[in-house]
């Protein structure tokens, strides 16, 4: 008897009591999705659970440790939740050292205290992304600061100044989705740089970028290409303004538009707020910088005002209905290096096993993170059987035919609108995990697969063939 037979007979004689989707006669879909021709090669974790009994309905290689790519948000985003709380806020202060005379002249400097919030200035929470701005002006003037004859200083190194794993892949590294982890973040620490483009072949113009980055260089090698693919990356290391972009973008775009991390947020911040102030009425004589540049902490401060960020419950879902990296990444550093947590201990102690998950980073980005399906699926157990946030956890999940990253993911299937569920996709890796609806029972499922062949469209349809046929 082969492997693959030994594990399906293992499904029948795990679970008896299954609706008649998932009974015997109906495992031979796994079967046929283990033994696909595309997939000869691959690395392949599957688990399904009832959660109704915790019982495994079936797997194959549910141990083997894979690379997950953004399906180990999960991991993140759960562990966030279990914690720090559901209702856990950002706060980033607004503060100066010094006096303030009876000209409204602050003998100081004014400070910028980060705390790593992801979202300030995000164009992914719904709200003004320079209401931040509009609030600190607002108690700049309340104080009776006329004019600040000191710098405007971003203390932007909570997490220190590494800003990415060294895990993450060079091809990456530059580009929006890789941007900088920091104390300090704005605008989604993202620029967008727009481009004109002519016929096959030609070289694209720069046209600008949104916002303006002082100081940056871009050195172009675009193609314009007969194609709609946008296959342009950024190449760039943090805090260094040299860029080079490469690849092609298609043909006769009067705008295209590309983004790109900004290479310094807390300068950039500094800089952005040096300016806003200036414009609205407010002197300042010296200089934006940060404590990385200038690595002095003043003694005593007065705080103006401190912003919230958005709760932790609208954070994670936007990580996992957007695939968000760069709020993956501030949670995960918030964890390990302001909570100084181990993500690996808690779910050890939670009775998961742990021997499989590797964690390079929040987001799963890296190649050289892994987990084990059965890991993940234990986890999507734990958070709606155990934890006090399951609901919280649950509802982060996007709708599956619906919306974000999986709109159209089971769309047009009987399991539309019924599946909640975390997509992932780096190069040679894609993955699902969630939770699924079936009448009145409920279950959760984990899918990992690493170096397939052939093209992605085609392993997700017999994805999505394998979860129809088994539900």
């Amino acid at each position: 008897m082969n492997i693959t037979v030994k594990i399906i007979a293992a499904c029948i004689g795990l679970y008896l009591g299954l609706s008649t989707k998932l009974n015997a006669q109906n495992t031979g879909p796994l079967e046929q999705f283990v033994r696909s021709e595309n997939l000869k090669h691959a690395g392949i974790g599957i688990k399904v659970i009832d959660l109704s009994t915790g019982k495994t309905i079936c797997s194959h290689n549910e141990n083997l440790a894979l690379v997950p790519a953004s399906t180990l948000k999960l991991v993140t985003t759960a562990t966030a939740l279990e914690l720090l709380g559901e209702k856990y806020t950002y706060q980033t202060r607004l503060e100066y050292e010094g006096n303030i005379n009876s000209r409204g002249e602050l003998s100081g400097n004014l400070y910028i205290a980060g705390s790593g919030d992801p979202t300030l200035g995000s164009e992914y929470t719904g709200e003004d992304k320079e209401a931040f701005l509009k609030i600190w002006l607002a108690s700049i003037q309340k104080s009776g600061i006329r004019s600040i004859s000191g710098n405007v200083i971003a203390l932007d190194n909570l997490f220190g100044y590494e800003g990415i794993s060294p895990q993450w892949t060079w091809e990456d590294i530059g580009n929006y989705y890789a941007s900088g982890t920091y104390g300090i973040s704005i605008f989604d620490n993202t620029y967008r740089l727009y481009l004109k483009s002519g016929s096959t072949g030609s070289q694209p113009v720069i046209l600008r970028t949104e916002p303006t980055i002082p100081g940056l260089t871009v050195e172009n090698h675009l193609k314009a290409a007969s194609n709609n693919l946008d296959s342009a990356y950024i190449y760039g290391i943090p805090f260094s303004y040299e860029r080079r972009i490469y690849g092609t973008i298609p043909q006769n775009r009067t705008s295209f538009i590309i983004k790109g991390d900004i290479p310094d947020p807390g300068l950039f911040l500094a800089s952005y707020i040096t300016d806003f102030l200036i414009k609205n009425g407010i002197n300042v004589n010296g200089k934006p910088t940060t404590y990385r540049i200038f690595p002095q902490k003043p003694e005593k401060t007065t705080t103006l005002t401190t912003f919230l960020s958005v709760p932790l419950t609208d954070i994670i879902r936007i990580i996992n209905t957007k695939s968000n990296n760069h709020y993956a990444e501030h949670i995960f550093q918030t964890l390990i290096q302001v909570k100084k947590q181990s993500i690996n201990d808690h779910w050890k102690n939670k009775g998961l096993d742990t021997e499989g998950l590797f964690m390079q980073d929040g987001c799963g980005l890296s190649p050289a993170n892994a987990v084990s399906a059965g890991f993940l699926t234990d986890l999507l157990f734990y958070m709606n059987k155990k934890s006090k946030y399951g609901k919280a956890f649950y509802y982060s999940l996007p709708l599956a035919g619906k919306e974000g990253t999986v709109t159209s993911f089971l769309k047009e299937t009987p399991l539309e609108g019924k599946a909640r569920v975390k997509s992932g996709s780096i190069r040679n890796v894609q993955s699902y995990a969630g939770y699924i609806e079936k009448g009145d029972k409920q279950y959760a499922f984990s899918i990992i697969v690493n170096h397939y062949t052939g093209k992605r469209t085609v392993l997700k349809t017999q994805i999505e063939e394998l979860l129809t046929a088994l539900f």
